[in-house]
């Protein structure tokens, strides 16, 4: 895998940096008035899992020198991840080196508007000079929605004395192309971001405590390791579970007014999706209402939430653990019966896999006409 043809463009209102990563055009568009260094690093932190996934050396044009300390760092990143999984060999990197250097002044953090970054904002506040703003980084975003977000976000941290810089990017389809999932990725592109944007240092918000961790795109083991001589790169947050930074922006009314968390739509909550419902539980077990959210739906509908995987598995516990707290008989009633579903459901797929060797699940594959090729690379191998 190559990384060549480096470009720079001022365009109308904003500065395009792209290069070539085989067939691929990656680029990113950020505001012209920030200086950009012309080197290899933020390409080479979009293109090493991809390059690991297909199990091929990268080769970086000489032109492009990349940072020592970060290839030093990829070296133990790669051998984390292949450990977590086989499908991502260890490969090697061809580049030319040059220390790097911060171009720009200040501190950041990425900002969506979401609890994990809301949490780090807040607790950053009196550090932070800036956050970054990705337009489409969870899921398309048009021009239109991203200007009503932006709009929103920009009101908000320049409230605290913040600057917003806006980015954006085709990344997460460069992923895409190499069949990766964007929980994979996510990571690697906000370091290829921080290395542009170049700030000494950026947070990165946790989404798991230190006593939840599992293998993650963004990890407090790896994200370190994105970092180079002029740009550091900090995992922040996993000091708390997410139920627990939701009880912390409950005190915190213009925060709370400014929380965006749903899966669906990012203009507005819809109160219905199960990033809404995870955040309006704690909040309702705490007392607080906020106008972000709509009414809390009524008991039955809570009841038949579907928990879609470990990860909402997480969330869901500690939601139940905090209604228990709480003495909301109902709320965690209710909660009871998400958790009894997926407990039963998992049993189900267990007993499937391990006495049935997968055949219903292969049988259902085979009917709903999809097939373990099309699933994307992630942390993990699938279990069939």
């Amino acid at each position: 895998m190559r990384i060549h043809h480096w470009e720079i463009r001022d365009r109308e209102g904003f500065r395009e940096i792209s290069a070539d990563i085989d067939d691929f055009r990656l680029w990113y568009r950020l505001p012209e008035s920030y200086a950009v260094p012309a080197s290899a690093d933020p390409f080479l932190a979009a293109a090493l899992l991809p390059a690991m996934a297909r199990g091929e050396p990268l080769e970086i044009d000489p032109s492009l020198p990349a940072s020592p300390k970060l290839l030093k760092n990829l070296a133990i990143y790669q051998d984390i991840y292949h450990s977590w999984n086989p499908a991502l060999k260890i490969v090697s990197i061809e580049a030319v080196t040059r220390p790097a250097i911060s171009l720009n002044a200040g501190v950041l953090s990425f900002f969506s508007g979401g609890v994990d970054s809301m949490f780090t904002f807040l607790k950053r506040r009196e550090e932070l000079t800036h956050v970054v703003h990705i337009q489409g980084f969870d899921f398309r975003v048009d021009d239109t929605s991203f200007r009503k977000v932006l709009e929103r976000n920009t009101a908000f941290v320049t409230a605290f004395g913040k600057t917003i810089i806006p980015v954006k990017t085709n990344a997460n389809a460069f992923g895409y192309h190499h069949n990766l999932s964007i929980l994979l990725t996510q990571a690697s592109v906000l370091a290829s971001i921080a290395h542009l944007v170049n700030l000494p240092r950026a947070y990165v918000s946790s989404a798991y405590s230190y006593g939840q961790l599992v293998p993650s795109g963004s990890h407090p083991l790896t994200d370190p390791l994105w970092s180079t001589e002029g740009v550091e790169i900090i995992h922040d947050g996993a000091e708390v579970r997410r139920v627990d930074k939701v009880v912390q922006l409950a005190e915190n009314p213009l925060a709370l007014a400014n929380l965006q968390v749903c899966a669906h739509e990012v203009a507005r909550n819809c109160g219905r999706c199960e990033k809404c419902l995870r955040t309006m539980i704690p909040l309702k077990l705490v007392g607080v209402s906020t106008p972000a959210f709509p009414p809390m739906p009524p008991l039955r509908e809570i009841k038949k939430i579907h928990i879609a995987n470990e990860i909402e598995m997480i969330f869901f516990r500690e939601n139940y653990d905090l209604a228990t707290r709480a003495g909301d008989r109902a709320l965690r009633g209710a909660l009871r019966s998400c958790l009894l579903r997926h407990e039963r459901a998992r049993f189900f797929k267990d007993v499937d896999r391990v006495l049935l060797g997968g055949l219903i699940k292969k049988t259902y594959r085979r009917f709903a006409k999809s097939s373990p090729m099309s699933r994307r690379i992630s942390m993990t191998p699938p279990r069939d």
